[in-house]
């Protein structure tokens, strides 16, 4: 685990920087337990408060085969955050006076000047409100069964891409996000990779983001098919590397590829008042309103921008699918906080564990319970620990100053999830909500040299330190020849 800073700083910045060095401590162990748990390769996270990175890590592998162990500074194909790219770009042109959000595709596009979309605005193309056609009507490219579309074949799928009318519905569109692509070249006078490169990449000091991938890319974290395609036994190593192409034409919708690190400090720039930045205010106060609600529950769309609240709190970022890796990205404006989550699978679960970190964030932001006063952090520290029982895996976390039981097999739900009472320096006590578990009982601990050893409750039964763990008689665990049939 890579911190950027230690928990144990003297000065915190600020409260949101105290919770989520909180949630670091405890994010890596939780992250690769449910990892391994679902049989997923591997996974990179970073989080950022206020411009300054103040957590990266990673887990599991990048290469199977090799049982090369996934590190920060590989590389993800992040796809459709490269939308946010490309809409800054935009942003950029217009701050440059190059073109205006109005200004229609036939217009910029001579190529396209007598198509059916012809009269669709930029700002339609940001806001997925064009009505154009999500990917053509052979968009094998996205199963590796043809190369992405290039420049010509674009303008071909685009010459008669319309669905529906502008603005009728929101339709989320690769094609539309290519058109753009093209429009940033043509009002640039130069490719999209240079105008990327020079205006957003080199600026923000994003050393490992580019536009596509090349020959030359290296140190690129694979990409893995689907657990359903592993073989019967749904075994991690049997997951099916998938090959890196590159992606033509589509780039503007989803070539870059990026780290963790990287992509919190690009989204950070996007935070109001945030240096370095691009963009004006103005320019981003644009891209994050909400333009189209999506017909997701919860999800809408500004230019450029997934719109969302996660806990209570307003978000922008977006989401990223690409054969093999699957990424997500928030920013949250309120806090500063900047969570990046990439996945090397393609079911990976970027966006329920980036989910489940901004619930532990939530716990830790909860009020601690009045049996915590005069109680050093200390003496709370020592009940912590992943403890084993036949039912499973229990943690007992320290968070916000507050102890949690948590079960890191399983997404964290911070509406039902409730601190420990601290009774004494042996005893806790379950104030769980839930009248089937435990409410009320006390949680009696063992100790030694080493911190907590076990722990019996709620519910009576007793959970020792997952190391010392041994299935009971009993219980007998299958053989290689009961697990291969």
């Amino acid at each position: 685990m890579n911190l950027a800073h230690s928990a144990t700083d003297a000065q915190l910045p600020n409260e949101a920087s105290a919770i989520w060095e909180s949630v670091l401590k405890y994010a890596p162990t939780y992250l690769d337990k449910n990892r391994a748990y679902s049989h997923q390769p591997g996974f990179q996270c970073a989080v950022g408060v206020n411009g300054e990175l103040i957590g990266a890590f990673s887990g599991g592998y990048a290469h199977l085969g090799a049982k090369t162990r996934l590190k920060n500074d590989h590389l993800f194909r992040v796809a459709s955050h490269s939308k946010t790219f490309t809409a800054t770009a935009i942003m950029l042109l217009r701050e440059d006076g190059l073109l205006n959000l109005e200004d229609q595709v036939g217009q910029l596009l001579p190529e396209l000047s007598n198509s059916d979309i012809a009269r669709v605005n930029v700002r339609e193309l940001l806001s997925h409100s064009g009505g154009i056609i999500r990917d053509s009507e052979n968009a094998d490219f996205w199963a590796l069964g043809r190369p992405f579309p290039k420049d010509k074949e674009l303008l071909e799928i685009a010459g008669h891409a319309k669905i529906l009318e502008p603005n009728e519905h929101f339709k989320y569109t690769n094609i539309g996000y290519g058109i753009l692509g093209l429009i940033i070249e043509t009002s640039s006078g130069q490719s999209f990779e240079q105008f990327i490169t020079e205006r957003i990449i080199d600026p923000l000091g994003l050393a490992n983001t580019g536009t596509d991938i090349d020959a030359n890319t290296s140190n690129l974290a694979a990409g893995y098919g689907p657990l359903v395609h592993a073989g019967s036994d749904y075994a991690l190593a049997a997951r099916a590397e998938i090959t890196h192409i590159n992606t033509g034409a589509l780039a503007a919708a989803t070539g870059i590829y990026s780290t963790a690190t990287d992509l919190v400090t690009y989204f950070g720039s996007h935070l109001m008042g945030s240096e370095p930045s691009v963009l004006t205010d103005d320019s981003k106060r644009l891209m994050q309103q909400r333009a189209e609600e999506s017909g997701a529950p919860g999800r809408s769309y500004g230019l450029g921008f997934i719109l969302q609240k996660i806990q209570g709190r307003e978000t922008f970022g977006h989401s990223g699918g690409y054969p093999g890796h699957i990424t997500r990205t928030w920013a949250v404006p309120q806090t500063s906080v900047v969570l990046s989550m990439l996945t090397n699978a393609v079911d990976g679960q970027a966006t329920s564990w980036g989910e489940s970190l901004f619930a532990l964030a939530a716990l830790a932001e909860q009020s601690t319970p009045d049996s915590y006063t005069g109680i050093t952090q200390e003496a709370l520290e020592r009940f912590t620990g992943r403890f084993a029982a036949l039912w499973g895996v229990q943690d007992v976390v320290l968070l916000g100053g507050k102890l949690f039981q948590i079960d890191p097999t399983s997404a964290v739900d911070a509406k039902n999830t409730v601190p420990l009472e601290f009774v004494d320096e042996n005893t806790l006590k379950s104030v769980d909500p839930n009248g089937f578990g435990g409410y009320g009982e006390k949680v009696h601990f063992e100790f030694d040299d080493s911190g907590a050893s076990a722990f019996r409750g709620p519910g009576g039964m007793r959970f020792v330190r997952e190391k010392d763990f041994a299935l009971p008689a009993l219980v007998q665990p299958a053989t290689d020849d009961e697990t291969n049939t």
